[in-house]
């Protein structure tokens, strides 16, 4: 018995240890690097050195978002289902599938977009622009090579369940062991893009903080100090519920932050004023001040952090949306040059941006006959590239908005400015965009951009806008 013990010990020692030396990291740049570099710099046109550089920020972050999402029973089945449906010859015919021709690479990268949006979802647009700003490659590049790249890591995911008969449990465990290997291999500006779990560190709540406080009151006299202690209490109460509620509503974050900076100012003021009978007490009072002030300026660093975070969750929601490519249409896309200014300027520039800013788009090359909702024949390439826009992010739905001068009856204002949005769509529906994605508005003379005193102020006034319908 106690030799069957003994090996059963022996065992689970060995593969522990076997489980922990084995750095897929390792083994995917074994397998895959060197080649998908080439071929991959090759098709983008971009300089192999910088698609290396890149890859090595893509292939660690991915890993470490699949560790991420392993961490509960839900997400590891979820990657056990993708990787386990992956085919693992990916591996070893990378330049047969480059050489197959366009059509074989773009199925790839719907592929890999399947992947970013399991593991990256929102963070997939900053992701990409940090790898871009890392590597140097240009943000439509940098996209497609993370949706190259994921594919092969997933293939190599699946191929280890099958060598090791891993179920999802034994999987998790797996993908958990590759912590350090990440840390070792992840460029350190990239964790706080990816918002990792395995780098994050435990941060103390206000009412953590003053715990400090109520230790140093534990001696002092009662009284004075006392009311300082309950003070305090209520203020970190307060920085805490603000955090809180910050965190589920951050467009109202300054409700929050108003009541908490004042009830921490009043607790300084109290404690520095009124708190002085006693000297047994002034050392205590001075802990309370000082903590005061730590809690006061740890509430605006929090409530800065959740405002940010806010900020970013609403960029991320709203990128989300743009994470559903059809890599065909994009090929198309990237070879388009946008006239500056234009509709389509501004959409590009608002994706490859982080999705930041405005999600509003003015057509400023696109006429109509005057009175009519007839468009330009040599302005209606502006809405053509939009269609190419929607043709390669297939779950952005927008509406198109019309608006006019004040010139004229308001009513009949009102009706043109929706004739014309109407022929905007009849443009992108014919450019096979469907229907359902495109809803049309004709507000008139309302929300004015400009003076309508003046003939340039109308002009600005008469126009046709975009918008993502969120």
């Amino acid at each position: 018995m106690f030799i069957l013990i003994s090996i059963s010990i022996f065992c689970n020692n060995f593969f522990s240890k076997q489980k922990q030396n084995m750095n897929l990291l390792n083994l995917l740049k074994d397998q895959v690097s060197g080649s998908l570099i080439s071929q991959a710099a090759g098709f983008l046109g971009e300089d192999t050195s910088n698609v290396s550089k890149a890859l090595d920020g893509i292939f660690p972050s991915l890993m470490g978002k699949l560790i991420d999402t392993s961490s509960d029973t839900d997400g590891a089945q979820k990657i056990f289902d993708m990787a386990s449906g992956m085919d693992t010859n990916l591996l070893d015919n990378i330049g047969d599938l480059f050489g197959g021709g366009a059509g074989n690479v773009a199925k790839l990268m719907n592929s890999g977009s399947g992947v970013l949006n399991l593991l990256l979802g929102s963070k997939t647009g900053n992701t990409i622009d940090k790898i871009a700003e890392f590597s140097g490659l240009k943000g439509s590049a940098a996209s497609s090579l993370i949706k190259m790249a994921a594919p092969f890591l997933m293939s190599m995911i699946g191929k280890t369940i099958k060598e090791k008969a891993l179920d999802a449990v034994g999987l998790g465990s797996l993908l958990g062991s590759q912590k350090d290997f990440v840390k070792d291999s992840l460029p350190g500006s990239f964790s706080d893009t990816l918002g990792l779990g395995l780098f994050s560190k435990a941060v103390d709540s206000a009412s953590d903080l003053a715990e400090g406080a109520k230790d140093t009151l534990a001696g002092a006299t009662e009284g004075t100090i006392d009311a300082g202690q309950k003070i305090v209490s209520g203020a970190a109460d307060v920085v805490s519920n603000a955090a809180d509620a910050g965190k589920k509503a951050g467009g109202s974050l300054m409700k929050w932050l108003i009541p908490a900076i004042l009830v921490l100012a009043l607790l300084s003021f109290l404690l520095n004023k009124s708190c002085s009978p006693v000297d047994a007490t002034k050392g205590a009072i001075g802990d309370i001040t000082e903590t005061a002030g730590e809690l006061a300026s740890d509430a605006a660093t929090k409530v800065g952090d959740v405002a940010s975070d806010a900020a970013s969750t609403a960029a991320g929601a709203l990128g989300s949306m743009f994470n559903t490519v059809d890599e065909a249409a994009k090929m198309a896309l990237d070879k388009i040059t946008f006239t500056a200014g234009s509709a389509g300027d501004q959409m590009m520039s608002f994706i490859n941006g982080g999705f930041k800013g405005d999600a509003n788009f003015k057509f400023n090359n696109l006429t109509f006959e005057t009175g009519k909702s007839n468009i330009s024949a040599e302005t209606a390439g502006e809405i053509d590239n939009i269609a190419a826009i929607l043709k390669t992010y297939t779950a952005v739905n927008i509406s198109v908005d019309g608006y006019t001068d004040n010139v004229g009856i308001p009513e009949s204002n009102k009706q043109l400015s929706k004739a014309r949005a109407n022929a905007v769509k009849a443009r992108l529906i014919a450019q096979e965009i469907d229907p359902s994605r495109i809803a049309t508005n004709g507000y008139g003379q309302d929300n004015p951009v400009a003076s309508n005193d003046t003939e340039e102020g109308r002009t600005q006034n008469r126009r046709i806008e975009i918008n993502i319908a969120k």
